[in-house]
């Protein structure tokens, strides 16, 4: 939500020319006043100075104080009071198979990387000791999977799969690498919008630690990585709790996010640094991908790409997914939970509002293949599949 800034009535009319005219009308009568002249030279350079004290300095000094206008670490600040801090950047993370000789070890910390075509290796690295082991295939080898993580956080280790192909340095007794899943969970340290947001939020709601549904949401959104969470009480009796997260990439999120969040909220080594109150049941747990497929005639602008326009929408569908999963925040209702709807209307005007897209055809436009509004079933997120734009 935007929160449009207005000066306040005494620091408007401002300007350097009219500070300068109302010290020159308070100078005695008789005296040239004209461009150029000493009473003019004089006062001009204190007119700018004030002008930048009360049009700049003083508007952004009233600015940093609020946090809907604030920004940067001046944010943070107001975060903190509210135990609000931003997120870093969190590392992808993934398994990746590793096929080799039985009895081959593979130290806590040893590299893989992918090969460097247009762009640079990303570098993934393992987060325990692992021996491989089991019983060997006809060529005497074994497979096993091992967890890795990208050793740069961001989305640069979101790679897709059977991507990781290569050993750092080779370890005698691995034949072959390869990732069968895209690793996923690389996102960037949190905007300001993101933790103006949630600093918003704790504000309104108040910083309780009773356990109630906003609370769980707001301890999990507390961990890197971590988009949104939506909280679901007593899904499997009374004392229990299952939290619904996805990442900082509007997508169901990995284990390693999974494991944070409930180690955050249960801290199992450590009771009392708990936040869950005693006697709660959490399950953490990533919604199922629920897959979407459009379709549309479009019209492009002059000098635009089919790929590229196509890219755009699929990343502004994304960004309505989020809104549309997240409009009622999973509330409880007639023992149930509220649900969200994926709008028909909403998808033909984020198309419409695509960079490169002149106009579409409104009868061509297909969700899902049809063409009326659905609900996003409790435990699901929309995922994009498969966008077809067709001039």
């Amino acid at each position: 939500m935007d929160y449009p800034y207005t000066p306040p009535a005494f620091l408007q009319n401002q300007s350097a020319d009219e500070i300068q005219r109302r010290m020159m009308d308070a100078l005695p009568p008789g005296i040239d006043k004209s461009e150029g002249n000493i009473p003019w030279d004089y006062t001009r350079p204190s007119a700018l100075e004030k002008a930048r004290f009360i049009e700049y300095e003083l508007n952004e000094t009233i600015r940093l104080i609020f946090p809907q206008w604030s920004y940067d670490n001046w944010l943070e600040l107001h975060g903190e009071k509210e135990n609000i801090f931003r997120r870093p950047a969190n590392k992808a993370s993934g398994n990746l198979t590793v096929t080799g000789v039985p009895g081959t070890f593979i130290p806590a910390g040893y590299q893989f990387a992918t090969p460097a075509n247009l762009t640079a290796s990303v570098i993934f690295e393992t987060l325990e000791d692992f021996t491989l082991e089991g019983t060997p295939d006809n060529r005497g080898q074994v497979s096993a999977e091992i967890p890795v993580q990208a050793i740069e956080g961001g989305v640069i280790g979101n790679v897709g799969e059977d991507t990781i192909k290569l050993m750092a340095r080779p370890i005698g007794g691995i034949a072959y690498v390869s990732n069968g899943a895209a690793m996923t969970g690389g996102t960037p340290a949190e905007s300001d919008e993101s933790l103006k947001k949630r600093i918003l939020e704790a504000m309104r709601l108040g910083m309780s630690f009773t356990g109630r549904d906003a609370d769980y949401a707001r301890w999990a959104e507390q961990v890197p990585g971590v988009g949104r969470a939506f909280t679901q009480a007593e899904w499997a009796g009374a004392g229990t709790v299952r939290l619904f997260v996805t990442d900082g990439n509007g997508i169901p999120a990995n284990q390693q996010i999974l494991d944070a969040v409930y180690d955050h909220i249960i801290r199992p080594g450590n009771r009392m640094e708990r936040l869950a109150p005693i006697g709660a049941t959490l399950t953490v747990a990533a919604p199922a991908p629920l897959y979407i497929d459009v379709s549309a005639s479009v019209t492009l602008q002059p000098n635009e790409n089919i790929d590229t326009v196509t890219e755009r929408f699929r990343a502004n569908l994304d960004l309505y997914w989020l809104e549309a999963a997240t409009e009622n925040d999973l509330i409880d209702v007639s023992n149930g939970l509220a649900e969200n709807h994926i709008k028909y209307v909403f998808i033909g005007s984020t198309l419409a509002r695509t960079a490169g897209i002149s106009n579409y055809l409104k009868s061509s436009l297909t969700v899902n293949g049809g063409t009326d509004d659905f609900i996003i079933p409790i435990g699901q997120f929309p995922v994009t599949r498969e966008v077809i734009l067709h001039e």
